[in-house]
C-alpha cells in the first residue's frame, strides 16, 4: 500500500524542483518562492487537518515532537536554501542525480566516525554511486569547448556542490519527520512542518530586505504567471510530502527512501521534454541509473 504513496513522491519532488527552476528564472526570488509555495502547501495541510479532526491543534504534543519538528524544519530550510542556489545555476537533469548522494551520507559517517565495515551489497552501492558520478563529468581530454559549452559546465559544477549540501540536509528529513509524525500524525506533522519552513523563509525575506521586491513584484500584472507557478509549487509539494509521510507512517524509513530516489529518473525525463536539456543524452542516462542503481543498493541492503 505504500509503494504508491512512495513513487507519487518521487515523481512530485521531481515536479516541484522543476517548478521552481522555472520560477527562479526571476532572479532574486529565492526566499520569495520559499515563502509563498510553503505557505500554500502548509495552509492546504492545515485545512485538511482541520477538517478531518475538527479542530487545528491536538490535545497534546510531546517535547519529542518538538525536537523531531524543530531538527526536520530547520534541516529543511537550509537544504531548501542550498537546493535554490544549485537549480539557480545547473542544468536539470545533471542536477537531479546527485541527489542519490543522500545514500552515501547514511553509510560514510559510521564508517569514519565509529570504525563499522559495511556490507558487501553496501560497498557494490557505494561504487555504483561514485561511478555515476564519475560518468556524469567525465570529459574527454580531447574536447573542446565552446565559452558558452566552458561557462555552463562551470555552472553544473557549482550547482552539484550546492546539491551536495542539500543532499547531506535531506538526509536526515525523512527520520525527523517520522519521529514527529510517531508522535502526533502525519497531517498535523505536514502542517506544521511546512508552515514553519514558509516562516523560515519569510525570516530570510525580511533580513534580506526583499520586503519591498515582494510587495513590487504582486503588484505587476506581468507577474501572474511567476504566481500561478508558485500556487502549482505549493500544490504539488503539498502532495509530494503527503505522500511520502503516509508511507513512512507505514513503512520503514529505508524502504520508502529507496523507491523516493527514482526521484532523478523521473527529473531526466522532465529535463529532455521540458527544459530541451538534450546535450550528451547518453552519458546523463547511464550515470544517472547508475546513481540510481546504487543508492537502492545502499539504501535497502545496509
Amino acid at each position: 500500500m505504500w509503494i504508491p504513496y512512495a513513487v507519487v513522491g518521487a515523481l512530485l519532488q521531481a515536479v516541484s524542483a522543476a517548478i521552481k527552476k522555472k520560477s527562479l528564472k526571476k532572479a532574486g526570488m529565492n526566499n520569495v518562492i520559499g515563502f509563498i509555495s510553503f505557505l500554500i502547501a502548509g495552509i492546504l495541510f492545515g485545512v485538511t487537518y482541520g477538517l478531518t479532526m475538527g479542530t487545528f491543534w491536538p490535545a497534546e504534543l510531546s517535547a519529542r515532537f518538538w525536537e523531531g519538528m524543530t531538527a526536520n524544519v530547520a534541516l529543511n530550510i537550509v537544504g531548501i536554501w542550498f537546493m535554490y542556489r544549485a537549480l539557480d545555476s545547473a542544468e536539470f537533469n545533471y542536477l537531479m542525480p546527485f541527489m542519490t548522494l543522500t545514500s552515501l551520507t547514511i553509510i560514510l559517517p559510521p564508517i569514519f566516525l565509529l570504525g563499522e565495515i559495511p556490507s558487501v551489497t553496501s560497498l557494490l552501492g557505494i561504487i555504483l554511486v561514485v561511478v555515476g558520478a564519475l560518468v556524469m563529468n567525465y570529459v574527454s581530454k580531447k574536447k573542446v569547448f565552446s565559452e558558452a559549452e566552458a561557462q555552463q559546465r562551470k555552472d553544473n559544477l557549482k550547482g552539484a556542490l550546492y546539491f551536495i549540501a542539500t543532499a547531506i540536509c535531506f538526509t536526515f528529513t525523512p527520520t525527523t519527520a517520522k519521529i514527529a509524525i510517531q508522535e502526533s500524525s502525519v497531517l498535523f506533522t505536514s502542517f506544521m512542518a511546512h508552515i514553519l519552513i514558509s516562516f523560515g523563509f519569510l525570516a530570510m525575506l525580511l533580513i534580506f530586505r526583499e520586503g519591498q521586491r515582494m510587495k513590487a513584484m504582486l503588484g505587476q500584472e506581468e507577474s501572474r504567471p511567476f504566481l500561478y507557478g508558485l500556487l502549482l509549487a505549493g500544490v504539488v509539494i503539498a502532495v509530494e510530502n503527503g505522500s511520502i509521510n503516509l508511507a513512512l507512517d507505514i513503512a520503514p524509513v529505508a524502504y520508502v527512501m529507496a523507491l523516493k530516489r527514482l526521484m532523478p529518473l523521473f527529473a531526466f525525463l522532465i529535463g529532455y521534454f521540458y527544459f530541451k536539456e538534450r546535450t550528451h543524452l547518453l552519458r546523463k542516462s547511464i550515470a544517472t541509473a547508475l546513481m540510481v542503481a546504487g543508492t537502492m543498493v545502499i539504501t535497502i541492503f545496509k
